[in-house]
């Protein structure tokens, strides 16, 4: 079982994670924020094992938001969210594990996620 935090600004895309994600037997919402307050607030209480932040939420300041998620949430993989390209490069400067564009299929979205996913624990045993 994979846990998730979904941290995103956009009620609609909130609702359409909501939904993806409570299709998938090996995935569990650990709890959604839809500023960066609230990401704060409640991701390093649960320590999930993905966080999916979006890129336009509300409060957020890579520069600030990342190294306090990275404290206070330090196994968790930290998955940008957007639908502009040009955020991918931004999110791998700032040192998030992932990036996935929010115009992805459902497929392949799941897919990018368990890819990012994968990873870490690959990293970690090696």
């Amino acid at each position: 079982m994979k846990t998730i935090f979904l941290a995103e600004g956009e009620k609609h895309v909130l609702d359409a994670l909501l939904l993806l994600f409570e299709q998938q037997p090996d995935y569990e919402i650990l709890g959604e924020a839809r500023s960066a307050e609230g990401l704060l607030a409640h991701a390093c209480k649960v320590s999930p094992d993905a966080i999916l932040l979006d890129w336009n939420l509300p409060g957020f300041h890579p520069q600030r938001l990342i190294p306090t998620l990275r404290e206070c949430c330090p196994a968790a993989k930290l998955v940008a969210l957007s639908v502009k390209p040009e955020h991918e490069k931004l999110a791998k400067e700032y040192g998030l594990d992932g990036f996935i564009s929010k115009h992805l299929p459902p497929e392949a979205f799941l897919a990018s996620l368990n890819k990012v996913i994968e990873q870490a624990k690959t990293k970690k045993e090696s």
